[in-house]
């Protein structure tokens, strides 16, 4: 049986497209700053007019533009199952990254955070041992990376609603950073608004709303990928290697510990140690050459 188009009256769909979304009634939130301590730190103390209130209230709703997030899946492909045919199956979810356009105010805040924000990221070489030789004057400064969990935010959040702002949808970027802020051109001729556009890179993003409760039960967790602040077995009962270490005890990998123990001990624990004469020094450093530690990845 031959099957024809539907005929509508004009009058029957034009109430249909009364009612689509329009794209200029958003707003964005940064709101996951308030644990990121240490980058918060190197912000205000450079930019004191960039404070919390100017992050959490001020800067979403300078956001020009903004673009709700793609999303695809890597594939493989099959054959053979089925003569003649090619198959597709999914085997990796891929998250592209997002971006987003500006204001600048007159006190270029938002230009300060970002900038500071990606100085923050390269920035690991002005700590420790180094703060006092590695200076950016320096002809021969370094740049080297903070860790992740220090400069990627847990939380970007967009929300997409109408003019009556009842209806709207949302997307969280978890573990989100700015991987890349453009070139802002000025000129002489004509009078613009000058915009600083940022792309973000993020680990996924959740659709949808969070609730209060499920933000609180995740807290910092975000970011753990598992093994920071978690318990590992190293081994079996009753072994031990040839340093004298138990297989058998566990290791608790510390979020501030030292990368030669390991990030098995913090600065405090390893002076401690020394005090009470536990650990040695040597020229080769606060362990013997063939450690344990040698062998953590």
């Amino acid at each position: 049986m031959t099957r024809y188009p539907r005929v509508k009256k004009t009058s029957q769909i034009v109430s249909l497209f009364q009612k689509v979304a329009t794209t200029n009634h958003y707003e964005v939130f940064f709101s996951g700053f308030g644990a990121m301590t240490k980058l918060r730190g190197h912000i205000s103390s450079r930019a004191p007019l960039v404070n919390n209130w100017f992050i959490t209230r001020d800067l979403g709703l300078l956001c020009s533009a903004a673009e709700l997030p793609a999303t695809s899946f890597g594939t493989a492909q099959i054959e053979g199952n089925r003569m003649g045919v090619v198959e597709k199956m999914a085997h990796t979810r891929i998250f592209t990254d997002t971006s987003m356009t500006f204001y600048c105010d007159m006190d270029y805040r938002v230009v300060q955070f970002f900038e500071l924000w990606q100085d923050f990221i390269a920035s690991g070489g002005e700590v420790g041992r180094q703060s006092g030789i590695n200076r950016k004057i320096e002809k021969g400064y370094y740049y080297r990376m903070q860790y992740p969990q220090e400069y990627k935010v847990d939380t970007i959040r967009i929300q997409k609603f109408n003019k009556d702002h009842f209806r709207n949808i949302e997307y969280t970027f978890l573990n989100a950073w700015p991987v890349n802020v453009t070139s802002m051109p000025v000129a002489y001729n004509g009078n613009r608004v000058l915009e600083c556009t940022v792309t973000f890179a993020y680990d996924r993003y959740y659709f949808g709303a969070i609730d209060s409760r499920s933000r609180s039960m995740v807290g910092s967790n975000l970011q753990n990928d598992g093994t920071v602040g978690t318990t590992v077995e190293t081994g079996v009962g009753g072994f031990a290697d040839q340093t004298g270490a138990n297989l058998n005890e566990t290791t608790i990998y510390k979020l501030d510990g030292l990368e030669k123990t390991g990030f098995t001990l913090t600065q405090d624990d390893l002076d401690k140690a020394k005090a009470d004469r536990a650990i040695k020094d040597n020229s080769v450093g606060d362990f013997p050459t063939k450690s344990f530690i040698n062998d953590i990845a």
